[in-house]
């Protein structure tokens, strides 16, 4: 019995993504807390491209329902580019209540001193454990200025705590939450209690936290210095766990699951793992699934052994198309002629592969995009790809070595910046200026992998100084910039029709 006759209102907030696994998880962590009553709202959702920012009908739809919760805490997840709504919503929840308003996430990890000039707290790193000593705390009436991960603004005097150690045991956190009567999604000018994720046909699952790798335009390459001495970086659910959790996905009434993504930097790297999984897997859930890696640690054997288990697609990080850049400009492992290889290899086990490729990079020259042409002809077909443009997130190593190198300015890596280029160049599109030579080798990527062209064609336009191979590189750029455009026309009609 909850021996609380007046339990305090908690209310998280999720911004631009419905399929936030960390509020998710920590809605599942105040539910298990006596005397608090917990609810979610998840503030529009992210599309590419086209992040649209809140309308008055969606703030005023928020503050309502501020006020009628009438919360004692508020935690706000807040993504370096959301900075802007996170400020404004964070006034609306201080003119609609008298909760105190903590931020969380990866900006308030990274940069707490710019955030504690808006929330009345900050938490850095994961939040399970300081969400549970903050609540308990403002739920018992004790002081909560010394709990650990927390940063506090108490009357204008910052108290900076110290990190607390990683979480080793990842079963000891309850799993996400779904579809709860306590949650609401505000978008398109209207609010719901349908927890949109049931009806999507992927079914998400996050089976491990960390990344043994540090790219400099990862956060990862951040938060593991971070992190030195308290707990291994990488942890891992154990498989019992997140079949577990599959399996109260799969029963909630009206779910279209078709397929299974595991959300995991690289997918079953510990053989007692993948050999529980090989075990498990298949008879508990069967679904197909869909996994990534870095490609340096991908095995053939280890794909064969997936792929009888339902492997449906694999996903790895090509990131750049050279070596040179890749190894050090990003800091990533992986060479051109190993990844070539294992792509064919995973290609012989009928395994689809969606590869990541990052353009507008300035480090780029014509010599290194024809490089990266010649790269992607040598891959298996068909070519499926994510291809994302450049962006500067606030102290990363690639951040700083750019503005070190002179390509980009302060300005360029301001949150007003950063929010603009998320909200319409996260995914790259073929553009028709500059109209540079450069310009136009990096459209012709985005045409070799979305429209397929021949071969022959390519090279010749690509590899060739004739006249006919100029005017061939010419037709290939300005068919990339039309079929980018009819691509862009499509996504946004399908979103409205969805």
């Amino acid at each position: 019995m909850n021996r609380y006759s007046e339990p305090i209102n908690v209310v998280l907030i999720a911004l631009y993504k419905y399929q936030n696994f960390p509020i998710r998880i920590l809605h599942s962590v105040l539910e298990n807390i006596d005397g608090v009553e917990p609810y979610t709202i998840f503030f529009k959702n992210h599309y590419t491209n086209d992040i649209r920012p809140s309308t008055p009908i969606e703030e005023s739809l928020f503050r309502e329902k501020i006020t009628e919760l009438n919360p004692s805490i508020v935690g706000m997840s807040v993504y370096s580019p959301y900075f802007s709504v996170a400020k404004r919503l964070t006034k609306i929840i201080k003119n609609s209540s008298s909760a105190s308003v903590v931020w969380g996430g990866i900006h308030p990890t990274l940069s707490p001193e710019m955030c504690l000039k808006e929330a009345d707290m900050i938490c850095m790193g994961e939040g399970e454990g300081a969400l549970i000593d903050l609540v308990t705390s403002i739920r018992d009436g004790k002081a909560y200025h010394q709990i650990q991960n927390l940063w506090v603004n108490k009357n204008g005097n910052v108290i900076r705590n110290p990190l607390r150690p990683l979480i080793q045991d990842l079963d000891s956190i309850p799993s996400a939450a779904y579809a709860r009567d306590s949650f609401y999604f505000i978008g398109s000018n209207t609010i719901t209690n349908n927890d949109p994720t049931i009806l999507y046909p992927i079914l998400d699952i996050m089976p491990a936290r960390g990344c043994p790798f540090g790219c400099s335009y990862c956060v990862n390459s951040l938060l593991r210095p971070m992190y030195k001495d308290l707990g291994r970086f990488v942890r891992r659910r154990t498989v019992s766990n997140v079949i577990a959790e599959m399996k109260k996905i799969l029963a909630i009434p009206g779910n279209k699951k078709e397929i299974v993504e595991f959300q995991d930097e690289n997918f079953g790297t510990q053989e007692t793992w993948l050999s529980e999984f090989e075990t498990l897997y298949p008879k508990e859930i069967g679904l197909p699934f869909k996994i990534q890696y870095n490609p340096t640690l991908i095995k053939s054997s280890t794909i064969a052994r997936l792929k009888k288990c339902g492997l449906h697609r694999l996903k790895f990080g090509i990131e750049a198309g050279t070596d040179h850049i890749r190894n050090q400009v990003f800091t990533r492992p992986g060479k051109n002629s190993q990844m070539i290889k294992i792509a064919h290899e995973i290609a012989k086990h009928d395994v689809k592969i969606r590869y990541d490729l990052i353009m507008d990079i300035p480090y780029d020259t014509e010599e290194s995009l024809k490089e990266t042409i010649n790269f992607l002809l040598q891959l298996p077909k068909p070519l499926h790809f994510n291809i994302y443009s450049l962006q500067y997130f606030p102290g990363y190593p690639l951040t700083q070595k750019a503005l070190e190198d002179g390509y980009i300015n302060e300005e360029d890596v301001s949150i007003d910046s950063l929010q603009e280029r998320m909200a319409n160049t996260w995914g790259f599109a073929p553009k028709l200026f500059p109209l540079t030579k450069k310009q136009m080798l990096q459209n012709i990527i985005w045409l070799i992998v979305y429209r397929h062209p021949s071969d022959e064609i390519v090279k010749g336009a690509v590899f060739n100084d004739s006249f006919g191979s100029k005017l061939n590189l010419i037709y290939l750029n300005f068919k990339s910039i039309f079929w980018g455009k009819i691509r862009e026309i499509k996504r946004l009609i399908n979103k409205k029709i969805a």
